[in-house]
Order: C-alpha cells, then structure tokens, then sequence
C-alpha cells in the first residue's frame, strides 16, 4: 500500500522530523514493553510539538539488545501505529545499547503544513 503526499516544495528544506535515540528513562530495566510504551508516547509528543503526528511516519528504526523480544516489541508497534498507515520498519540486534536499556527506536515524519499535508 502506497502513502500519498502532496509533493515537496525543494525550497523548504524542513519538510521532515527526525526523532533519533529515544530510550526508556521510567521504565528502563523493564520490559519491552514497557519500554516501547514510553518510547512511543514520548515519539507522540515530540511529534505534535513539531506539527505532526504517528500517521506521518516515513520511516522507523528500531534497535533491541535481543531480538528474541521482536515479537513483545512489535505488540506494542502494532498497537501504536495508525492502522493502514505503517512506515517502513528496519529492526536490527544492538548488544552495545547502554546499561538497562533494550530497546531505542529512531523515526522521521512528514511535517504536516497548510499546504504539505497527506489526505
């Protein structure tokens, strides 16, 4: 399924977000889902501060000490995402995440505007 977006305006080049390192602070040494959880509401908030929201996503990368928890973390994508709406997803295997912290999830959205907004 394509995502259809009105097309870029070269001019403006801060057409996009970039959410990059987001880690759990509260719920680190948790479980991932629990983790996944504040990482995302936090990737929400950060996304309305910047005029934007989740069904804007183009891209997401997710890194997870052990991928053996895919499954535990993809709930809480699932969950999260607008349906129909999902971005591309990379997941990779990060054994060097800091202490306590398993899951850190990267994105980057479409800035919605006026005249730049998906329909």
């Amino acid at each position: 399924m394509a995502i259809e977006h009105a097309s870029v305006d070269e001019a403006s080049p801060l057409q996009t977000v970039h959410i990059i390192g987001q880690t759990a602070n509260f719920a680190a040494g948790s479980s991932i889902r629990a983790q996944a959880a504040e990482i995302l509401d936090r990737i929400d908030a950060l996304l309305a501060m910047e005029g934007t929201d989740k069904s804007e996503l183009i891209q997401a990368n997710i890194w997870l000490r052990d991928l053996g928890s895919f499954a535990e973390m993809n709930a809480a994508w699932e969950q999260w995402v607008t349906p129909g709406i999902t971005p591309r997803r990379t997941t990779f295997e990060e054994h060097g995440l800091p202490a306590l912290c398993d899951l850190r999830v990267d994105v980057i959205a479409w800035r919605k505007s006026q005249g730049f907004a998906s329909s």
